[in-house]
């Protein structure tokens, strides 16, 4: 059984803005050892030989902001690493900056259990905003990050492009 697990790609193109494209991860099914289920292949830095690597996670929450606040944070940026953001809670819209004609690839919505390949580090990054939910509530943005760093590469040559 192959099935392939989703991920939004934020990366900035040749012009210099960022893009989103849907992209797959393939995952194999796996037994033993505890293990049930579908995998992707495991990315682990190839200069560490004992598999304890050098991941990097943190985990971050955004409060919803005060609507008495005058001068609410500035959420335009591009990418501070190469990062995956796994969203645990709340809704938002990414859009690119310096766009004037928003096209599919210029935004994508991330909902909880989303995960996004962050790799825009150049251009005129991106913009994000809180959405309501499924049931019209605004949501702090719980989220999870995973630096990668020899990993990427490998992670990133496994994507399969939306089809």
């Amino acid at each position: 059984m192959n099935l392939h697990f989703p991920i939004t790609r934020m990366y900035t193109d040749g012009s210099g803005h960022t893009r989103f494209s849907k992209q797959y991860l393939p995952l194999i099914e796996k037994t033993g050892l505890g293990s049930v289920g579908l995998f992707s292949s495991l990315f682990v830095n190839p200069n560490v030989f004992d598999n304890s690597g050098d991941l990097r996670l943190q985990f971050a929450v955004t409060p919803l902001p005060n609507e008495s606040d005058e001068n609410p944070p500035k959420l335009a940026h591009t990418a501070p690493r190469k990062q995956l953001v796994i969203t645990l809670g709340g809704c938002l819209e990414f859009k690119s900056c310096d766009v004037k004609v928003f096209k599919p690839q210029h935004m994508t919505i991330i909902n909880p259990g989303d995960v996004l390949l962050a790799e825009d580090l150049d251009g005129a990054g991106h913009m994000w905003r809180f959405l309501p939910d499924d049931k019209g509530s605004l949501n702090p943005w719980l989220r999870c990050y995973i630096h990668l760093g020899e990993e990427y590469d490998h992670l990133v040559s496994q994507l399969i492009q939306d089809w």
